[in-house]
C-alpha cells in the first residue's frame, strides 16, 4: 500500500464539483473526503485531521470565507484553498489576506487543481522538515 501524501477535505454544496474533484484527485496518493457545507466540514475536522481543505467560496449557511476563518482559528496548520465561480481580484485578495494558501477560479482544469494540491503538499513537507 502506498503512503498517503495528504488528507484532503473538499467542501462544496454542488455534487458535480465534489465528484469531479474526487475523480481528479483519487488516482493520486491522497486520502480525499467531501462535505456539502462549512459546518459539516468543521464537524469532520473535529473527528479527523486533514492537511488541506479545498472549499468553495459561495455556499449557503457558512460561506468559504467564514469557513477559512474558523479553520485558521482552530487549526492554523491546515492549508486552505478557496475555489469559486465568482472570482474577483477583491475576493482573491480577501481570501489570501485571511490566510488562504491559494485561490482557484471555477471552472478549473484537472491540471490546475492537481498543480495547486501538489504545491500545497510541497509546502506541508517544507513546514515539517
Amino acid at each position: 500500500m502506498k503512503d498517503i501524501l495528504a488528507r484532503i477535505l473538499i467542501v462544496d454544496d454542488e455534487d458535480v464539483v465534489l465528484k469531479s474533484c474526487l475523480r481528479i484527485l483519487q488516482k493520486l496518493d491522497y486520502e480525499v473526503e467531501t462535505a456539502y457545507s462549512g459546518q459539516t466540514a468543521l464537524d469532520l475536522m473535529e473527528k479527523k485531521q486533514y492537511d488541506i481543505v479545498l472549499t468553495d467560496l459561495m455556499m449557503p449557511g457558512m460561506d468559504g470565507m467564514q469557513l477559512l476563518e474558523e479553520i485558521k482559528n482552530r487549526y492554523p496548520e491546515v492549508i486552505v484553498i478557496i475555489f469559486t465561480g465568482f472570482a474577483t481580484v477583491e475576493t482573491a485578495r480577501q481570501a489570501l489576506k485571511a490566510g488562504a494558501f491559494d485561490y482557484i477560479p471555477k471552472p478549473f482544469t484537472p491540471e490546475e487543481l492537481r498543480t495547486v494540491i501538489v504545491n500545497a503538499v510541497k509546502n506541508i513537507k517544507k513546514e515539517k522538515s
